[in-house]
C-alpha cells in the first residue's frame, strides 16, 4: 500500500524540500501522512476546479508546483481550497522552489523542451555549508560507527565515499549514580582508549547521520560535536544556460519558443545579434536580465517580466523572451507525473485536465 508519506519521501529524494527559499512553504501541507493513495492529480496550482477534478476521479492526493498555502491563514472558511480539500479527504503536496531547482525539476524541464545541449548553472544561489561531526568512540567500535554514519549519508567528498580521519587517544568520564554505563561502574574514573573520529556531511542529512550513529554506538552517551565549515558546501542553480543545436534570429527565436511552449503568447526583445547560448529561468526571471547580460548569453527566457527589466534588456542588446509564468513551468507537470508513476506503478498518477493558464492573449490585426 502507497502512503502520502511514501509519496512526499520519494519527492523529498530529487527535490529535497531541505532546499526551498526561506520565504517558500513547500512540503506536505493539507493531509495524512499514512494515508492510503491510488489516485493522484498533479498540477502546477491547485483551484477549486481541481479539487472537483480530484473528488470526481476518487484521488486522495493531488501533487502540485505552487503551494496551496503561502502566506499563514487566520481562518479556513468552507469556500476555501485549503479547507475542501481537508473535507474531502484530499492530501496535498507542494513542491515549489525545491522543484524549481532539482535535476529533473523545472529548469531542467524548460531546457529540455527548448533543445538546450551541454546545459550548465546560470546563477548559483542558497549555498548551504557543510558540516563536520566528530564522535568519540571505544577503539573496538569505531568502524561499525563509521560504516553506519556511511551509509546515513556522512564522508562523501566529489568521487570518494567514507572519508573519515580516526585519532586515537584516551577517553575519561565519571558515571554518576543513576547511569547505566558501557564501561565502568558507577561513581568510578573509567579511563578508555577512544578514537576520535571526523566526517564531513551535507546539512540535510545531519539529523539522519546522528541517529544511525547513536544506534550503531554502545555508549548510553555518546560524546560528539558538530561544527560548521565553509571549506565545502552545496549550492543550488537557479535556473540553467545551454545551447542551441543551430543559432537563430531573435525574431526566428521567438517564434521557437511560442511554439516548443505551445504558449497562448508571449513578449520579446529582439536582441542584436543571432541567438546560440540562452539562459532559461522558469516563472519569474526578469531580475535575472542583468545576470544574463555579464554571463554573456544571446538570449534569456522566463516569464513576468518588468517594464524596466524589457528596457534593460534593449539597451544590452540582449533577446529577452517573457512566455509567461504557466508555459515556462507547466514543462514540468508531465515529467513529475512519469517520474512518480515510475516509482508507484501501483498508483494512477494524471496531469489535471481542467487547469491550464489562466491568462488570455489578444493580439491587434497588422
Amino acid at each position: 500500500m502507497t502512503t502520502i508519506r511514501a509519496v512526499f519521501e520519494a519527492m523529498d529524494e530529487f527535490a529535497p524540500f531541505s532546499h526551498q527559499e526561506s520565504w517558500d512553504n513547500s512540503g506536505l501541507l493539507v493531509g495524512d501522512p499514512q494515508a492510503p493513495v491510488t489516485k493522484a492529480v498533479v498540477t502546477l496550482d491547485i483551484t477549486k476546479a481541481v479539487v472537483n477534478e480530484a473528488k470526481t476521479e476518487g484521488a486522495q492526493l493531488i501533487v502540485s508546483h505552487h503551494p496551496v498555502l503561502f502566506h499563514p491563514a487566520k481562518t479556513f472558511l468552507s469556500d476555501s481550497v485549503p479547507y475542501q480539500l481537508a473535507a474531502a479527504g484530499i492530501g496535498a503536496i507542494c513542491a515549489h522552489t525545491s522543484l524549481d531547482v532539482a535535476a529533473g525539476g523545472v529548469n531542467s524541464c524548460l531546457a529540455d523542451r527548448l533543445g538546450l545541449i551541454r546545459q550548465r548553472p546560470f546563477v548559483w544561489e542558497n549555498t548551504r555549508f557543510y558540516r563536520k561531526l566528530v564522535v568519540f568512540c571505544p577503539h573496538e567500535y569505531t568502524d561499525r560507527i563509521h560504516c553506519a554514519m556511511k551509509e546515513a549519508g556522512a564522508g562523501t567528498l566529489g568521487d570518494y565515499a567514507g572519508c573519515a580521519f580516526v585519532s586515537s587517544g584516551e577517553g575519561r568520564f565519571l558515571p554518576l549514580d543513576e547511569a547505566k554505563p558501557f564501561l565502568g561502574k558507577p561513581g568510578e574514573w573509567e579511563y578508555a582508549k577512544e578514537d576520535r573520529l571526523e566526517m564531513i556531511c551535507p546539512p540535510s542529512k545531519v539529523e539522519a547521520v546522528l541517529a544511525a550513529m547513536r544506534k550503531a554506538h554502545p555508549y548510553e552517551e555518546p560524546a560528539f560535536d558538530v561544527f560548521e565549515t565553509t571549506a565545502l558546501a552545496d549550492s543550488d542553480s537557479l535556473g540553467l544556460i545551454g545551447f542551441l543545436d543551430a543559432q537563430q534570429q531573435p525574431e526566428e527565436f521567438a517564434g521557437y519558443i511560442g511554439q516548443r511552449l505551445r504558449a497562448g503568447g508571449l513578449r520579446y526583445v529582439p536582441g542584436q545579434r543571432p541567438v546560440k547560448r540562452v539562459a532559461v529561468l522558469g516563472g519569474a526571471g526578469g531580475d535575472t536580465v542583468t545576470k544574463a547580460v555579464a554571463v554573456g548569453v544571446d538570449a534569456l527566457v522566463t516569464g513576468d517580466v518588468k517594464h524596466h527589466q524589457l528596457l534593460e534588456a534593449m539597451e544590452a542588446g540582449l533577446t529577452l523572451v517573457d512566455a509567461g509564468h504557466f508555459s515556462t513551468e507547466d514543462v514540468v507537470v508531465e515529467p513529475l507525473c512519469s517520474r512518480l508513476a515510475a516509482r508507484f506503478p501501483q498508483v494512477v498518477f494524471h496531469k489535471s485536465a481542467v487547469f491550464g493558464d489562466p491568462a488570455r492573449y489578444w493580439t491587434a490585426s497588422r
